[in-house]
C-alpha cells in the first residue's frame, strides 16, 4: 500500500467543486477548459485513490472511474454520468477544432451532479473504508 497525500486530494476535490460553478460561461474556450479539467482532475483524484490501495491498473480514463465504482467510492449512477461526459475528452484534446459547444454544455450540465457529489463521495469513502485510514496521510478532512 502506498501513502497518498490526502491534502492534495482534498485540494483537487475543491478545484473540481469550483469548476462545477463555472459551466454556465458564455465563453467557448472557457467552457472547453472547464469541461476538460473536470475530466482530468476527477481522473487524477481517482488515480491517487487507486495508487493508495494498489488496485488494478486502469487501462483508460473511464476505467479509473469503473474501479472507483467497484471499490465503492462512487455510486453506479455517478459512474454513468462520468461516462457520458468522458465521451468529450477525445474531442477536447484531439479534435478541438470541431467541438459542438452547445451539445457539450448540455451533456455536462445534465451530468454535473457526479462532479458536484465527487468530494462528498470521496470523503464518505475515507470515513467508512478501514484501509483509507492507513493509505491516505494528511490532515483530517472537514
Amino acid at each position: 500500500m502506498l501513502f497518498v497525500d490526502k491534502n492534495l486530494i482534498l485540494k483537487r476535490l475543491d478545484y473540481i467543486k469550483g469548476l462545477t460553478e463555472e459551466i454556465d460561461t458564455d465563453n467557448s474556450l472557457a467552457l472547453e477548459r472547464v469541461c476538460e479539467m473536470l475530466i482530468e482532475a476527477s481522473v487524477d483524484v481517482g488515480n491517487m485513490i487507486i495508487d493508495g490501495f494498489v488496485l488494478r491498473d486502469p487501462g483508460n480514463y473511464l476505467d479509473v472511474m469503473d474501479i472507483m465504482k467497484t471499490e465503492g467510492v462512487i455510486p453506479e449512477d455517478d459512474f454513468t454520468k462520468f461516462e457520458e461526459t468522458f465521451k468529450f475528452r477525445n474531442v477536447l484534446v484531439r479534435e478541438y477544432e470541431d467541438v459542438d459547444h452547445e451539445a457539450m454544455r448540455k451533456v455536462f450540465k445534465d451530468n454535473l451532479s457526479a462532479y458536484a457529489n465527487f468530494k462528498e463521495n470521496v470523503l464518505h469513502f475515507f470515513e467508512t473504508d478501514p484501509q483509507a485510514v492507513t493509505a491516505f496521510m494528511g490532515d483530517q478532512h472537514v
